[in-house]
């Protein structure tokens, strides 16, 4: 199968489309092109219209790609009846024109036939019954979402390390993490790492992997399905939203259905003290696979 994947240099989108490859590859021989879209957004929609096409080297079975700065080159790029065009996640423009789209259940009210829908984000399943004694915080920051409160944050980790003082914790920032935030954690003598974007990274997987406890903010919707696609449990951090939308809404479908436990604040009873409680996720809730459920949706839509 020829596969000709478009890529916009994001790691997030790139990330869900290999995972889909991966899984390709687990049944089929793959020859994968990679091109890098570097044209703007306008110039691709100018030769669009213009019927322009660029050139080939080989003529592909299916070309993907994740992202919107994708969406236009992928279809300038098809030929004929013969390619199909897929799009990992809901494309601005043209859906129709797209033999498939895969994208997230909250992002579609009515499903129409050329759209296959999963649960929250694609990502890499990681099955290991050896888990090590590691405790993951996966820290994302200031969004649109949710209110990304320094103080109460830092409270909640206090909190966590209290209730498991024989793991081993591991901090991950990311680049929307405020930096009062880094330099409070550096100072948390609790914490056995942290590992700082902007300075010494390391891996996120090789640490997913293996962690037996993994919380997470939920602004980091990502990370929130790679850890719910490993083994060991996931925890979501207490952050409040400032309005309801579809990420919210999807995050209290987690929540609520137990796919991962979480963080809560309460008042004790009969008193105007606030604290902290944990609630466990199910523990018969088996690890996401959404990525191999849409592996097969392409494979019994466009197996050869």
């Amino acid at each position: 199968m020829k596969i000709c994947w478009f890529k916009d240099s994001k790691i997030g989108h790139e990330k869900q489309v290999q995972a889909i490859l991966d899984n390709l590859a687990l049944t089929q021989d793959l020859i994968i092109e990679e091109i890098n879209v570097s044209n703007p957004v306008w110039l691709e929609l100018f030769l669009y219209l213009l019927k322009i096409k660029p050139k080939q080297d080989l003529v592909p079975d299916i070309i993907i790609g994740a992202g919107s700065a994708t969406t236009i080159p992928m279809l300038r790029y098809k030929t004929g009846n013969k390619t199909k065009v897929i799009s990992v996640m809901k494309p601005q423009f043209f859906e129709s024109k797209f033999d498939l789209i895969v994208a997230p259940r909250h992002d579609y009210k009515v499903v129409p036939d050329n759209v296959f829908t999963y649960i929250g984000s694609i990502a890499k399943v990681n099955i290991n019954l050896d888990l090590e004694n590691i405790g993951l915080i996966i820290v994302g920051g200031v969004n649109k979402h949710f209110n990304f409160d320094d103080d109460y944050l830092i409270s909640q980790i206090d909190f966590i390390v209290s209730l498991f003082p024989d793991t081993n914790w591991a901090v991950f920032n990311s680049r929307r993490t405020p930096k009062t935030f880094n330099e409070r954690i550096k100072r948390n003598t609790a914490i056995g790492k942290f590992i700082d974007v902007h300075k010494n990274f390391e891996p996120l997987d090789d640490y997913l992997s293996k962690a037996k406890l993994k919380f997470v903010t939920p602004d980091s919707v990502n990370m929130v399905f790679e850890s719910l696609s490993s083994s060991g449990e996931t925890y979501l951090f207490d952050m409040y939203s400032s309005k309801e939308n579809k990420i919210t809404r999807l995050i209290d479908e987690v929540k609520s259905n137990k796919y991962a436990g979480f963080l809560e604040e309460k008042y004790l009873e009969n008193s105007e003290i606030k604290t902290i409680s944990l609630n466990k996720p199910n523990p018969l809730h088996e690890t996401f696979r959404e990525v191999e459920k849409v592996a097969y949706e392409i494979e019994k839509r466009f197996k050869k």
